[in-house]
């Protein structure tokens, strides 16, 4: 319908105040954007608006131009945006909490569980970070309860999941209100609001002409982006089908409601390639949508001509925050029931820590409820502002996870095995403010956990953290491999070992910070080194046994954690820090007769050869610090410095060299980052191939990032090794470097890494191939 057809004689008789214009902006997920070449026109035009409705993207860019934002604002916001955040549930690695950081991240698949069975979750996006980002922007309207005082009036379109029916959202929130119009079902999690569930609009009205001009609206301009119907052909794909049948009934509608839209721009077919989850091509939409736009130029310039004819005012400018103090905060669940529980209502107030009769800035609050997110209780949490006489009353909502979660993530590296690691994680099971983490890894090389973790303090500060764990790995020690070679005389063999281990520990810990925690303890430690031969070597040994060596003893420790970081793998910016101090005692160990079955594995290690003094009262102390960056958005400068060292109470004889056993060495190479504080990465080495007795290291790389998730990361590692306990200047000491590339994907089944590194010590070239997450 053109321009032409809704001037008459009658029209053009309206004063400014009698004649009102109206914005419709429709539905279409990321076709949506193309509404910006549409809002721009206007704004270029000095086009008044007098009321606005929108639905879905519609909604969203309509309710914030109702607040003041023009065409190129939102034009902006929208290439700021960080999509991939956006369109997941994940929170940044550096704001989970760090009692969390464990076990964040690591698995390619999560389930809820439900009645003890893993389930899928009722929607993909739970859309914390849409809540944030949707909330900065309208924090100058918290105030604002009531959508017809904004610059410009606006309504927006929901449905009710429950019971059917539109349901126009004139009143409350607006970024809740614009957090419900884009609550595409099964993709978006629905939203309660009053009392209701509500979900994308487009169910029932997908470009809201009519709804619009019940506002007062006398002409109407009008974007759409929403569906087309496929052909006989296309209909053969069954997901094509299900879309035909929600289609039809859109399709329709728009038939009824584009008639009474005065000029209209039709984004359909020139977005026909595009889909409704096509976010990340934002800036193809909207070129398209300013294409489009200039075909119904003309008609655009003769509203803006009527108008100044009928000396309507464009005065489109951005709504002022009204900076009122908090004076009261308000705790409630997702449905807008209030939260029982009043240790848990403690415990997300210390968590946001916002004081009542003050004005908190955007950031803050923001920052406030991430902390509450970070403890990963809740799948999701936001907030809303009511007006008072006083202030303003902030309403704080939490949608509780569900207590247990099933997770899993393939694996595999060319120095271990390929394997599925299996998580189960479970919330208050056995205490409340606990949670129980049990772990296998189903490959040849066997490896389990068990944790718990229990609050013991009202401000959940305090935590006490049990644990056992079992892990079963090819050893990488190559001083086996160089004895190996030579210890079966003239037979030619040459042995792998496998080295298992097998912890228990208990500690207490207090949380600094979000990010950082201090926290003392004790564990007991088993450790068994094993023939890892096949049946043709076995044959050529006699008196074979598996067992070489086996060791077990405890200590005390005391450590300090920092992290951060923004993502655990491939990291960009931030820190990690893990101070620890460990002291051992009570050593028991059998070496299983090695001085008659393999002399030279004997003498590496038993305690009991005369060249040997065993320290007393031994201590470690190590620290290890892993800084990031960023030089550019694609380019990140990053630096490991590592210092290690033992400490005893009876002094080594100068002719001799201290023992130190298996799990007491600092086991150094890989390079991959390790977070096992004993265990420093160094390139142009194996995993923990290098097993010293103390260490300085530092290393740096440059990590790029040319384009997607694709790093390219060159990095270099130098070091000052000792078989002494502390000392780097006698005749047991030595500098060793490495050097090596890396290149890295980060994938669906998680980082994908292929290295290629030399040290100066072997003269080979080494090779390192890993996919997945690491156990």
């Amino acid at each position: 319908m053109t321009f032409f057809n809704h001037y008459s004689a009658q029209d053009t008789l309206k004063t400014n105040h009698q004649k009102k214009y109206g914005l419709a902006l429709s539905g279409g997920g990321a076709k949506g954007f193309a509404h910006i070449g549409l809002l721009n026109a206007i704004d270029s035009l000095q086009i008044k608006i007098d009321y606005i409705t929108g639905t879905s993207m519609g909604g969203i860019l309509g309710g914030l131009y109702a607040m003041g934002y023009t065409g190129k604002d939102l034009k902006s916001t929208i290439y700021e945006m960080n999509w991939d955040r956006i369109l997941s549930n994940k929170i940044p690695y550096q704001k989970v909490n760090i009692e969390e950081k464990d076990e964040y991240d690591k698995y390619v698949i999560e389930f809820p569980i439900v009645r003890g069975i893993p389930t899928l979750p009722s929607s993909l996006i739970e859309g914390q970070y849409m809540g944030e980002v949707l909330n900065s922007l309208t924090f100058s309207a918290k105030h604002i309860n009531d959508f017809s005082k904004l610059q410009i009036p606006v309504e927006l379109t929901s449905s009710d999941i429950v019971n059917g029916g539109l349901i126009m959202q004139k009143k409350g929130s607006l970024p809740l209100a614009i957090r419900s119009t884009l609550a595409i079902p099964a993709a978006f999690s629905p939203v309660y609001i009053d009392g209701k569930l509500l979900v994308d609009g487009g169910l029932d009205r997908n470009f809201p002409v009519k709804e619009v001009k019940d506002m007062g609206a006398d002409f109407v301009i009008g974007g759409y982006t929403g569906f087309r119907l496929f052909t006989k052909e296309e209909i053969e794909n069954p997901l094509k089908m299900i879309y035909q049948t929600h289609a039809i009934r859109s399709v329709e509608d728009f038939k009824v409601q584009g008639k009474d839209t005065d000029v209209l721009v039709n984004f359909v077919t020139p977005l026909e390639d595009i889909t409704t989850k096509d976010f990340k091509k934002y800036k193809k939409i909207i070129k398209i949508g300013e294409e489009e736009t200039k075909k119904i130029l003309p008609e655009l310039v003769k509203v803006a001509e009527e108008q100044r004819r009928l000396g309507v005012v464009y005065d489109h400018k951005m709504l002022q925050e009204v900076k009122k103090p908090t004076v009261e905060i308000r705790y409630f669940n997702e449905d807008g029931t209030a939260i029982a529980s009043e240790q848990e209502i403690e415990s997300i107030k210390n968590l946001m820590n916002l004081e009542t009769g003050t004005y908190h800035d955007a950031k803050t609050v923001n920052q406030s409820i991430d902390y509450v997110f970070g403890t990963r209780l809740y799948d999701k949490v936001y907030y809303t502002y009511t007006n008072s006489d006083s202030g303003l009353i902030m309403n704080v909502f939490v949608k509780k996870a569900k207590a247990g979660r099933f997770k899993l993530a393939p694996h595999y590296d060319n120095e271990q095995s390929v394997g599925i690691i299996v998580n189960y994680t479970y919330r208050d099971l056995l205490f409340t403010k606990s949670r129980l983490v049990a772990t296998i890894d189903i490959a040849e090389k066997f490896k389990a956990r068990l944790n718990l973790q229990k609050f013991i303090d009202r401000k959940n500060r305090v935590f006490i953290s049990a644990e056992t764990k079992y892990t079963s790995t090819n050893s990488n020690d190559i001083f086996f491999r160089l004895i190996g070679e030579t210890a079966q005389g003239n037979a030619v063999i040459f042995p792998d070992y496998k080295y298992s281990n097998f912890m228990g520990g208990i500690g207490i810990n207090y949380k600094i910070s979000s990010g950082s925690a201090i926290g003392i303890g004790a564990e007991h430690n088993s450790e068994l080194l094993k023939n890892s031969l096949n049946d043709i070597a076995k044959s050529l040994l006699e008196d074979y046994d598996p067992k070489l060596f086996s060791h077990s003893n405890q200590f005390l420790y005391l450590k300090y954690i920092q992290n951060s970081l923004n993502t655990r793998y491939y990291s960009k910016s931030g820190n990690h820090l893990h101070i620890g101090v460990r002291t051992y005692f009570n050593n028991h160990y059998n070496t299983y007769d090695l001085n008659k079955t393999q002399p030279g594995l004997d003498l590496y290690l038993n305690p009991e050869h005369d060249f040997y003094t065993m320290p007393e009262a031994l201590t470690a102390i190590f620290i290890n610090e892993n800084f990031a960056w960023p030089v550019s958005k694609q380019l990140s400068l990053k630096f490991n410095g590592y210092l290690g060292r033992h400490f005893s109470s009876n002094k080594i004889p100068d002719e001799n060299i201290p023992y130190i056993f298996l799990n007491q060495k600092f086991y150094t190479g890989g390079s991959e980052f390790n977070d096992d504080g004993m265990n420093p990465e160094f390139e142009g080495f194996r995993q923990k191939e290098l097993p010293v007795n103390s260490i300085a290291k530092l290393g740096f790389a440059a990590q790029y990032n040319p384009f997607g998730k694709f790093y390219l990361t060159p990095s270099l590692s130098y070091g000052r090794i000792s078989a002494e306990l502390s000392g780097f200047d006698d005749g047991n000491s030595q500098n060793v470097f490495g050097y090596g590339i890396n290149l890295g994907y980060f994938s669906v089944a998680g980082p994908i890494n292929f290295s290629v590194s030399k040290n100066n010590l072997i003269d080979i070239w080494r090779y390192y191939f890993s996919i997945g997450f690491k156990f």
